[in-house]
């Protein structure tokens, strides 16, 4: 799943990096979505194609679905939920927890 929200985080990036920069709404360039995401090219083919059977992106342009959005939400909710509950109830630091 982390993978997943990685991948997802880069293709948002992209996006929002493209978009402010440029007139046309194409989608966001793979290569540059797999280098944010640090992942070698076999598996990164490989995850958005996972992404892709889920209905989470589309490849050709590269985009996210609604779904696709609503995951990359719910997971960052999640994340900060687990951040705020250790360092509530296990004395963490934020630090500690990345």
């Amino acid at each position: 799943m982390e993978i997943y929200h990685d991948i997802l985080t880069a293709i948002s990036l992209e996006l929002t990096n493209y978009h402010y920069y440029h007139e046309d709404k194409q989608g966001a360039k793979p290569t540059r979505v797999q280098l944010k995401s640090n992942l070698a090219y076999d598996k990164f083919t490989r995850y958005l194609n996972e992404l892709e059977d889920r209905k989470m992106i589309k490849q050709n342009p590269l985009l996210m679905t609604e779904r696709g959005k609503d995951f990359f939400q719910d997971y960052q909710r999640f994340a900060d939920f687990v951040l705020e509950m250790g360092i509530k109830y296990m004395d963490f630091s934020e630090e500690d927890m990345k």
